[in-house]
């Protein structure tokens, strides 16, 4: 009896953490749900592959750090616009939603700039808080909560914060399996 009840419970767990990944993944194919999400994704993304791939194979510099510090700043000013536009055309309300949100797009304009400043001042954070992986991530996990795709509540944020570490070392696997830029292999 104990046994038929453990797995219960772990198929249970299971099937939890299937509809999570699943939930997650839908993160990722939202923009297909609002098309004019892309004039903000697909910069995110052409911006992470060129650098995660080209430049950042092996860690960031402080020079890389302070132009990954741009995609945020960029990725705000869109959010804060489309904001503004549903608004002020009255088709969301000022609720706390709404306020919460434009709070996002205010902290990670003001992150965006902290990176900038921190290669500037040539802080070593910024090995670690100026990689593009993270920038990335954090941006293509907040812009369909944005936009109004996915919902901001308790669900969202364990898948995003939950399949992290899938994200990462599926990009680290996938890093050290490709061939070195020839930049890499002449200095």
């Amino acid at each position: 009896m104990i046994i038929i009840s453990f797995f219960g419970v772990l198929s249970t767990a299971f099937l939890a953490l299937w509809h999570i990944f699943l939930h997650w993944l839908s993160i990722f194919s939202a923009p297909a749900k609002e098309p004019e999400m892309f004039w903000i994704i697909v910069p995110i993304w052409v911006n992470w592959f060129f650098t995660e791939f080209f430049i950042e194979k092996h860690g960031t510099s402080f020079g890389n750090a302070i132009g990954n510090g741009v995609i945020p700043i960029l990725a705000s000013i869109d959010w804060t616009r489309y904001l503004y536009r549903l608004f002020a055309e009255g088709y969301i309300r000022f609720t706390f939603g709404v306020f919460l949100k434009f709070f996002v797009s205010f902290a990670v304009l003001v992150y965006g700039i902290f990176v900038i400043i921190a290669g500037i001042k040539i802080q070593r954070i910024v090995f670690f808080i100026g990689r593009i992986r993270w920038i990335t991530y954090v941006l293509v996990m907040v812009t369909p909560i944005i936009y109004n795709v996915i919902k901001l509540n308790f669900y969202t944020l364990l898948a995003i914060l939950l399949f992290f570490p899938l994200y990462w070392w599926t990009i680290e696997v996938f890093d050290r399996i490709t061939p070195e830029p020839k930049v890499y292999l002449e200095s």
